[in-house]
Parts: structure tokens; sequence; C-alpha cells
């Protein structure tokens, strides 16, 4: 059986939640208020990222800027590197959005990685959100990273052994379709209430040691 990963990027590939911090930010906090709801899954995704994005004035030179201070979790570059190694198909699968991931991951030099993720327009002093990737019976996610994952076991013929990597509510159904999880932060929480089995991590070293013990490096 070969192994593929799926794995978050807010909070969990990089260190901190970008898209969260930059609603935060250009909001002046009051995308605070759009929260609860969302995490009781009163606002899906898509209509609170769109209305997250109509609070935020700000120039793409000003987003820019404002993301460049935001670094990777420690062990990324290494992580990476291994799955080049053992010949492991890793997935960015993200329900954020793609210009500040693919700017992180382009100046960190892994533009190369695959990338599934909402779309940002950015125009008029502002940002317009847009959803490329439907999802058949998810209404709650932007990008339902359970669906991508039945998508990719389709594609390859279940020949696979799914390894999801996450931190967050969004990872939700992510978690549940994986044959393998790490969490922490939300959704290690969630995986506790709704008894999926997981193993903790805090950096992507972490990840790479329980690799190597449950025998997915093996050449």
């Amino acid at each position: 059986m070969k192994t593929a990963i799926f794995c978050d990027f807010d909070g969990t590939i990089s260190r901190r939640d970008v898209g969260y911090n930059i609603f935060r930010h250009f909001s002046g906090g009051r995308n605070e208020l759009l929260l609860p709801d969302w995490k009781a899954g009163r606002l899906s995704t898509r209509d609170c990222l769109r209305q997250e994005a109509a609070m935020v004035k700000a120039t793409p030179d000003e987003l820019y800027r404002y993301i460049d201070q935001f670094e990777l979790n420690a062990g990324f570059h290494q992580f990476v590197a291994t799955c080049v190694q053992h010949e492991i198909p890793l997935h960015v699968a993200s329900d954020g959005l793609d210009f500040y991931i693919n700017h992180i991951l382009e100046k960190n030099n892994l533009a190369h990685l695959s990338v599934v993720t909402n779309k940002a327009v950015l125009e008029n002093g502002g940002i317009t959100v847009e959803f490329p990737h439907d999802n058949v019976s998810c209404r709650r996610c932007g990008i339902c990273k359970g669906e991508r994952i039945q998508e990719y076991r389709r594609q390859t013929n279940d020949e696979y052994k799914i390894i999801f990597i996450g931190d967050g509510y969004s990872d939700a159904c992510g978690a549940r379709e994986a044959d393998i999880v790490f969490a922490k932060k939300d959704l290690e929480q969630y995986c506790e209430r709704q008894n999926i089995d997981y193993f903790p991590y805090d950096t992507f070293f972490d990840v790479v040691d329980r690799m190597g013990k449950l025998g997915h490096l093996v050449s």
C-alpha cells in the first residue's frame, strides 16, 4: 500500500493562521464577530470568507507586505524533502486563499507543491473570493478536504493510504476521510469529541518521526 499526504496550510504549514490574521488586521477586528457562527456551523466557510473579504480595504502591495511576516512551521522543508525522497505524493489542501499561500510557498522555494484552495481576486482596494472547486455534498466548506481525498482515491483506484495533517475546524472533513490523522489545536479537540484516532504533533519533525515509526518511510 502506497502513501499519499493531504496537508492543511494555515496554522499547519504556516506557523500562524495567515488568512485569519489578514482579515483581522485589515478589517480592524470586525471579522471576529463572524467566527462564533462559523465555528458552530451556522455560517458556511464560503459565506464567512465572502463577508470577511468584504471588510478588507487594502492594496495588493499592503497585503503582500503584511504577508511577508509569516513563517513556515519548523521542519516543513525537511518534511517536503522526505516526501520527495520516498516518492510520497504531497498535496496542500486549504480552505484559505491562493494569493497568500502561493506567495509564501514561492518565497520559501516551494512553489512546485500541489495546492488546492479558494481563489482571491485583488482589485479595487479589496479582495473578492471565488470558489473554483465544487463540493458534491458538503455545504460547510469552501473546499471540502474530505471530498478532495475521495476524488484522489477514485483517480488512483484507492491504491493509497491517506495521511491527513491539520489543526482547525476546516480540517474536520479531511480527518473523517483519511486513514491516518495528525492533529493539533481545534482539530485535536474535534477528533477527541468524534472518537477519531489521531497522532498529536507540534512540528513537522514530529510528523516525520511518527511516519518512520509507522513504516511509511521504507524505501
